[in-house]
């Protein structure tokens, strides 16, 4: 019993050296694998964050798109020299 008092004191002075690996994170390894999680943690996000600017990207460029196809289909102000020359081509071709 008298070496296992003297362990206990051992540890009882050996105590605070080693306080700081008591408290979360608990010590180097734990630190790291905090910080790669939340590394990782923020990867995603950026991902996340980037695939959607792509898309809202696209869906703008796609909503031009048919904006201006559909403004030049209903457009009928076109040049009469342009109009003569069209009428004269669908003449020819008919």
């Amino acid at each position: 019993m008298n070496e296992d008092q003297q362990w206990q004191k051992l540890l009882e002075l050996a105590a605070p050296a080693y306080a700081g690996e008591a408290q979360p994170p608990f010590g180097f390894t734990t630190r790291v694998l905090t910080q790669i999680r939340a590394e990782q943690r923020q990867c995603e996000m950026m991902e996340r964050v980037g695939l959607r600017a792509i898309f809202a990207s696209l869906g703008v460029l796609a909503l031009a798109g048919l904006l201006l196809v559909g403004v030049n289909h209903y457009r009928t102000d076109m040049e009469p020299g342009l109009r003569n020359v069209l009428q004269v081509e669908n003449i020819a071709v008919s």
